[in-house]
């Protein structure tokens, strides 16, 4: 078990990330290894069931970005060296990132660089603003995407709104915030759950880094959690109508679910049928089910499913495609003033980020010269901001 935990961690990323990797290492209940990364000492001050890495303090004395992008790229890379020591040995990280904020969107891109240099997979959760926060953040959120998207093997993005629908919150905001943290905190651990306590049916490792490779872009998330006679009817029910979907959510499109089952020692290999069954009636007839189960006591007499639906697929036989591409990050954030550009950039093979920088040349084939696509301006590929 020891060797397994190792080769996992969960990383939180800005303070909204880590106040969710937090949550989840608390309803885990034991060891998980766990690291958050901010700017804000002061943010994560409460945080004390896992490490929290403040990153920039020599920059901004332990403050936090005030939004901005360019000095949460800026804090990250000031101490990438030991970022990249705390990393090191990881496997399969689960990166959870709250965005619209400073380290959110400028130290994610950074953190997932460093994971895919060390060779590890990447499942990434992203928040997205509440809408009444506002338009300006809420797009410097979606302006942050296309780089997550491109630096994660799966990427998983829940507005605000949604999560703290799926939380079934009417409390007041006190309360509501942590009630939603447990929510999104609940499915994340699962995924340890499956790999180091399993039950009736193992969903291992590899596994999960198979689905992870051969998946492409985003995919969708969703928890339910019953109780009663009728638990598995209702659980599968609950979880195909759950909020974290979307409005009017179809599972028509997906095609792979991996589907986790958490109940406690009752649990009767009727009602995992009963699951099964009645989760593949809502999914595509050539949709793959991979089911892994977890018996713990402590949930006797409840039953709780949380499901990655994986919409897109890489051909069996395909791998992800080394392109020589630029890693975009100027088209979002702009240039750090003092930096050179590097010549070649890690390809990470991921067809939407490269098509959200090259514009109306999306679907033409690239002309390349040197390592550079020429298709795109020149003031993109040499990083200079222009005056609006």
């Amino acid at each position: 078990m020891i060797e397994k935990q190792a080769n996992l961690m969960l990383i939180g990323v800005g303070g909204g990330g880590c106040r969710f990797a937090s949550a989840a290492v608390r309803a885990f209940g034991g060891a998980l290894p766990a690291i958050g990364f901010d700017t804000d000492a002061l943010a994560t001050r409460g945080i004390g069931n896992m490490r929290c890495m403040i990153v920039g303090a020599q920059r901004f004395d332990g403050h936090g970005t005030g939004g901005d992008a360019v000095k949460g790229r800026q804090a990250l890379r000031d101490d990438q060296e030991a970022v990249r020591s705390a990393l090191a040995g990881v496997r399969l990280a689960v990166v959870v990132t709250a965005l619209g904020g400073g380290v959110g969107n400028g130290a994610t891109p950074q953190v997932l660089q460093i994971l895919r240099d060390l060779g590890a997979h990447v499942l990434c959760f992203a928040t997205l603003p509440f809408g009444l926060e506002g338009r300006e953040r809420g797009q410097a959120a979606e302006r942050a995407l296309p780089l997550i998207e491109e630096g994660s093997d799966a990427l998983v993005v829940l507005p605000m709104d949604q999560l703290y629908a799926a939380a079934g919150v009417q409390e007041p905001l006190a309360d509501a915030a942590p009630r939603a943290e447990e929510t999104f905190g609940a499915g994340l651990t699962l995924l340890w759950r499956l790999i180091l306590a399993p039950g009736f049916i193992s969903l291992d490792p590899e596994s999960i880094l198979a689905m992870l490779t051969q998946t492409k872009g985003r995919c969708r998330f969703a928890v339910a959690s019953t109780t009663g006679e009728a638990r598995a009817a209702e659980a599968v029910a609950q979880l195909c109508r759950s909020p974290l979907l979307g409005p009017a959510p179809t599972l028509q499109e997906a095609q792979a679910v991996m589907l986790g089952v958490l109940a406690g020692g009752d649990l009767r290999l009727a009602e995992l049928t009963d699951v099964s069954q009645r989760l593949r009636a809502s999914l595509a007839p050539a949709c793959e089910l991979r089911l892994g189960t977890v018996l713990d006591e402590r949930y006797v007499g409840q039953i709780q499913l949380v499901a990655l639906f994986f919409d897109v697929l890489r051909e069996k036989g395909a791998s992800p495609a080394a392109d020589n591409e630029s890693d975009g990050m100027a088209e979002v954030l702009g240039p750090i003033p003092g930096e050179r550009r590097a010549a070649a950039r890690r390809s990470r093979g991921k067809t939407v980020a490269r098509q959200a920088v090259r514009g109306r040349f999306k679907d033409v084939e690239a002309t390349w010269l040197n390592g550079e696509d020429l298709d795109r301006p020149t003031y993109l590929r040499q990083g200079i901001a222009l005056d609006r």
